[in-house]
Protein backbone atom coordinates (compact mmCIF):
# COMPACT_ATOMS: atom_id res chain seq x y z
CA UNK A 1 0.00 0.00 0.00
CA UNK A 2 3.07 2.40 0.35
CA UNK A 3 4.20 2.10 -2.67
CA UNK A 4 0.89 2.96 -3.89
CA UNK A 5 0.22 5.95 -1.98
CA UNK A 6 4.09 6.52 -2.91
CA UNK A 7 3.31 6.58 -6.65
CA UNK A 8 -0.14 8.76 -6.69
CA UNK A 9 2.12 11.98 -5.56
CA UNK A 10 1.98 15.73 -6.67
CA UNK A 11 5.11 14.58 -9.26
CA UNK A 12 2.76 12.20 -10.99
CA UNK A 13 0.02 14.51 -11.72
CA UNK A 14 2.41 17.03 -12.76
CA UNK A 15 3.68 15.31 -15.37
CA UNK A 16 0.45 13.88 -16.62
CA UNK A 17 -0.59 17.01 -16.89
CA UNK A 18 1.42 20.01 -15.81
CA UNK A 19 0.62 23.47 -15.61
CA UNK A 20 0.68 25.43 -18.75
CA UNK A 21 4.56 26.27 -20.05
CA UNK A 22 5.46 22.74 -18.73
CA UNK A 23 6.32 19.81 -21.11
CA UNK A 24 3.99 17.35 -20.65
CA UNK A 25 4.89 13.60 -20.77
CA UNK A 26 4.27 11.98 -24.14
CA UNK A 27 1.61 9.34 -23.60
CA UNK A 28 -1.17 7.96 -25.33
CA UNK A 29 -4.72 9.47 -24.38
CA UNK A 30 -8.13 7.30 -23.97
CA UNK A 31 -10.93 9.55 -25.51
CA UNK A 32 -13.48 7.35 -23.50
CA UNK A 33 -16.42 9.15 -25.31
CA UNK A 34 -15.29 8.30 -28.74
CA UNK A 35 -13.37 5.00 -27.29
CA UNK A 36 -10.07 5.24 -28.64
CA UNK A 37 -6.17 6.43 -27.94
CA UNK A 38 -5.73 10.14 -29.44
CA UNK A 39 -1.90 10.11 -30.81
CA UNK A 40 0.20 12.03 -32.91
CA UNK A 41 -2.06 15.91 -32.47
CA UNK A 42 -0.72 18.50 -34.39
CA UNK A 43 -1.61 21.51 -35.75
CA UNK A 44 -0.49 23.15 -39.13
CA UNK A 45 0.12 26.87 -39.97
CA UNK A 46 -3.66 27.66 -41.44
CA UNK A 47 -4.66 26.29 -37.98
CA UNK A 48 -5.94 23.21 -38.79
CA UNK A 49 -5.62 20.25 -36.35
CA UNK A 50 -5.24 17.00 -36.79
CA UNK A 51 -5.07 13.54 -34.70
CA UNK A 52 -4.57 9.83 -34.92
CA UNK A 53 -7.36 7.81 -33.34
CA UNK A 54 -6.77 4.68 -32.44
CA UNK A 55 -8.57 1.65 -31.45
CA UNK A 56 -8.18 -2.14 -31.37
CA UNK A 57 -9.01 -5.49 -29.71
CA UNK A 58 -6.97 -8.94 -29.70
CA UNK A 59 -7.09 -9.22 -33.84
CA UNK A 60 -7.58 -5.86 -35.02
CA UNK A 61 -6.20 -2.13 -34.88
CA UNK A 62 -8.52 0.66 -36.27
CA UNK A 63 -6.60 3.51 -37.08
CA UNK A 64 -8.64 6.56 -37.89
CA UNK A 65 -7.18 9.99 -39.29
CA UNK A 66 -9.16 13.00 -37.68
CA UNK A 67 -9.05 16.41 -39.51
CA UNK A 68 -10.62 19.67 -37.31
CA UNK A 69 -11.37 22.48 -39.86
CA UNK A 70 -12.86 25.66 -37.87
CA UNK A 71 -15.70 23.86 -35.95
CA UNK A 72 -16.13 20.88 -38.36
CA UNK A 73 -14.35 17.62 -37.72
CA UNK A 74 -13.53 15.44 -40.56
CA UNK A 75 -12.90 11.78 -41.63
CA UNK A 76 -9.16 11.92 -43.60
CA UNK A 77 -8.85 8.04 -43.55
CA UNK A 78 -9.05 4.67 -42.30
CA UNK A 79 -6.66 2.04 -41.53
CA UNK A 80 -6.94 -1.24 -40.82
CA UNK A 81 -4.01 -3.53 -39.16
CA UNK A 82 -4.01 -7.24 -38.39
CA UNK A 83 -1.51 -8.58 -36.11
CA UNK A 84 1.02 -11.65 -38.09
CA UNK A 85 2.70 -12.57 -34.33
CA UNK A 86 5.41 -10.03 -34.41
CA UNK A 87 4.78 -6.99 -35.97
CA UNK A 88 1.00 -5.25 -37.64
CA UNK A 89 0.23 -5.40 -41.22
CA UNK A 90 -1.81 -2.83 -42.89
CA UNK A 91 -4.78 -4.89 -44.74
CA UNK A 92 -7.20 -2.26 -45.45
CA UNK A 93 -6.71 1.64 -46.11
CA UNK A 94 -9.66 4.25 -47.46
CA UNK A 95 -9.11 7.91 -47.94
CA UNK A 96 -11.96 10.21 -47.71
CA UNK A 97 -12.28 13.68 -48.89
CA UNK A 98 -14.28 16.31 -46.41
CA UNK A 99 -16.33 13.45 -45.13
CA UNK A 100 -17.73 14.83 -41.73
CA UNK A 101 -16.58 12.27 -38.81
CA UNK A 102 -19.87 10.70 -37.55
CA UNK A 103 -19.38 7.49 -35.10
CA UNK A 104 -22.03 5.72 -37.07
CA UNK A 105 -20.44 5.99 -40.16
CA UNK A 106 -16.94 4.72 -38.62
CA UNK A 107 -18.55 1.62 -37.48
CA UNK A 108 -20.40 0.97 -41.07
CA UNK A 109 -16.97 1.80 -42.98
CA UNK A 110 -14.95 -0.77 -40.64
CA UNK A 111 -16.90 -3.04 -41.08
CA UNK A 112 -17.01 -2.78 -44.47
CA UNK A 113 -13.37 -2.78 -44.24
CA UNK A 114 -13.23 -5.70 -42.31
CA UNK A 115 -15.65 -7.76 -44.18
CA UNK A 116 -13.87 -7.29 -47.43
CA UNK A 117 -10.63 -8.15 -45.99
CA UNK A 118 -12.18 -11.70 -44.74
CA UNK A 119 -13.81 -12.28 -48.53
CA UNK A 120 -10.76 -11.53 -49.97
CA UNK A 121 -8.75 -13.97 -48.14
CA UNK A 122 -11.41 -16.60 -48.62
CA UNK A 123 -11.10 -16.17 -51.81
CA UNK A 124 -7.69 -16.70 -51.92
CA UNK A 125 -8.35 -19.89 -49.91
CA UNK A 126 -10.82 -21.09 -52.51
CA UNK A 127 -12.99 -21.27 -49.56
CA UNK A 128 -16.55 -19.98 -48.45
CA UNK A 129 -18.80 -18.83 -45.48
CA UNK A 130 -22.23 -18.09 -45.37
CA UNK A 131 -22.84 -14.37 -45.72
CA UNK A 132 -24.87 -14.24 -42.49
CA UNK A 133 -21.74 -16.13 -39.85
CA UNK A 134 -19.01 -14.01 -41.74
CA UNK A 135 -21.41 -10.44 -40.99
CA UNK A 136 -21.74 -11.88 -37.12
CA UNK A 137 -17.94 -12.77 -37.09
CA UNK A 138 -17.10 -9.07 -38.44
CA UNK A 139 -20.11 -7.29 -35.81
CA UNK A 140 -17.97 -8.99 -32.80
CA UNK A 141 -14.53 -8.01 -34.06
CA UNK A 142 -15.68 -5.00 -34.29
CA UNK A 143 -17.86 -4.76 -31.33
CA UNK A 144 -14.18 -5.86 -29.27
CA UNK A 145 -12.51 -2.75 -30.74
CA UNK A 146 -15.03 -0.33 -29.07
CA UNK A 147 -14.68 -1.97 -25.36
CA UNK A 148 -13.62 1.06 -23.01
CA UNK A 149 -9.70 0.31 -22.15
CA UNK A 150 -11.63 1.51 -18.49
CA UNK A 151 -13.19 -1.25 -18.22
CA UNK A 152 -11.92 -3.65 -15.31
CA UNK A 153 -11.75 -6.55 -17.20
CA UNK A 154 -9.89 -4.54 -20.57
CA UNK A 155 -7.09 -7.14 -21.10
CA UNK A 156 -4.26 -4.62 -20.42
CA UNK A 157 -1.42 -7.31 -22.22
CA UNK A 158 -3.39 -5.08 -25.33
CA UNK A 159 -1.69 -2.08 -24.44
CA UNK A 160 1.67 -3.61 -25.79
CA UNK A 161 -0.10 -2.84 -29.44
CA UNK A 162 0.18 1.09 -28.21
CA UNK A 163 4.05 1.52 -29.09
CA UNK A 164 3.78 -0.57 -32.39
CA UNK A 165 0.78 1.70 -33.55
CA UNK A 166 3.36 4.76 -32.61
CA UNK A 167 6.21 3.87 -34.28
CA UNK A 168 3.84 4.05 -37.88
Amino acid sequence: MANLTKAINKDLFESILPTFGSPRVHIPVWDEEQKMFLCEDYETANGHRYYKGVRFCDRIVIVEKVGLFHNWTYIDGIEIYAFNGTRLELVQKKDYEKEFRNEGFIRKETEAMVSNYFKGVLKAQKSSMPQTELDEKVKMIIDGCYKSYLDSDFNTRLTQILPQIEQK
